[in-house]
């Protein structure tokens, strides 16, 4: 009886003894599944996370690539379009003529560059550009008479229809130097053998009237020789105006 006991209980403590290597080799089985599903997620889930991040990342550099090259497809069409559209304007209204000699000093200088609009009124005392009577270039003068205009300079003052008409643009340090008016006395008969200026003619003289070569010497400007009306000067920088 003994023997069958110890038997018994020697096999129940193998069966026990075998549940528990099983249960401890599950438990073993389970956390090392557990520890490499944990070691999966944590190799695989951040290389994903940066993928994502990545993919974001160039659809925004892509859509920011994009815009960027929109902007600069309309920035140039604009400016080619604005060129083009400029140098129309430019060449049907606007010239850039250089002025040579002193004629219109200190008005305007020996070098300088002036804005000449093409389509401007032509008024009393406007600036004018227009083909030199030499066919030499082109001229600045300031229009004195307009057609129809009697005109004459008494003791060095203008006078037009028989009213004197204040000459404020002549320069004051010219008349300082020279004791002698800055236009000597004349009639436009004198100068010109009319009485009158004609039809579609202009008479011109030089702001720099003592030294000015103008219609005192070669007659009038006829309006289709005139190329424009000076609205500026813009160089030198120093000194642009308008007038």
């Amino acid at each position: 009886m003994n023997t069958k006991k110890q038997r018994l209980s020697k096999g129940n403590n193998k069966q026990v003894t075998e549940v528990k290597k099983k249960k401890q080799n599950g438990t073993s089985v389970k956390k090392v599944k557990h520890k490499k599903n944990k070691q999966g997620v944590k190799k695989y889930r951040p290389q994903k996370q940066k993928a994502i991040r990545q993919k974001k990342k160039y659809k925004k550099t892509s859509r920011k690539k994009r815009k960027q090259r929109v902007l600069i497809k309309e920035i140039l069409v604009t400016s080619v379009i604005s060129i083009l559209v400029l140098s129309i304007l430019f060449i049907l209204n606007v010239q850039l003529p250089n002025v040579e000699g002193y004629s219109m000093t200190p008005t305007i200088n020996d070098q300088d560059w002036l804005f000449v609009s093409k389509r401007s009124e032509i008024r009393r005392f406007s600036l004018i550009s227009f083909d030199s009577p030499d066919k030499d270039g082109s001229m600045i003068r300031r229009v004195i008479g307009l057609p129809g205009d009697e005109l004459y300079y008494q003791n060095g003052s203008l006078f037009i229809n028989g009213s004197e008409i204040p000459e404020r643009f002549l320069s004051t340090s010219l008349s300082e130097v020279s004791e002698d008016p800055q236009t000597v006395d004349f009639t436009l008969e004198e100068v010109t053998k009319v009485a009158y200026v004609p039809e579609d003619s202009y008479f011109v003289l030089g702001d720099n009237r003592l030294y000015a070569t103008d219609s005192r010497y070669f007659g009038f400007i006829k309006k289709k020789e005139i190329t424009g009306v000076v609205k500026a000067r813009i160089f030198p920088i120093h000194a642009m105006r308008q007038f």
